[in-house]
């Protein structure tokens, strides 16, 4: 019983062993190099790239939208009566509402 204590108190007073638990002791609790903030900042900067990469894909396809606009008068006319209901003056528009069946 007394060796088996021995190999436990020469294992866990290891100086390795005691600079490697210190280490990791230091590398969780210091403030500038915080594990925890390490994680949520990779989290940040993961969620930042979709972003970055959903609205480079906004922007290419508005840019198509108004190249489509820019080219042809017929489109720029389609466009403003269907999304802001204009009208020529001797013309009645009627807008019908589909009803989603339950």
């Amino acid at each position: 019983m007394k060796k088996s204590l021995q190999t436990i108190l020469k294992i866990v007073f290891n100086k390795y062993l005691i600079v490697l638990v210190l280490f990791a002791v230091i590398m969780v609790t210091s403030e500038n190099h915080n594990l925890l903030h390490r994680y949520k900042n990779k989290k940040t900067i993961e969620s930042l790239e979709k972003q970055i990469s959903y609205y480079k894909n906004e922007t290419a396809e508005n840019k198509e939208k108004l190249d489509e606009l820019r080219s042809d008068s017929s489109n720029l006319e389609k466009y403003a009566r269907e999304r802001y209901q204009m009208k020529k003056v001797d013309e009645d528009v009627y807008v019908i509402i589909q009803e989603n069946e339950k």
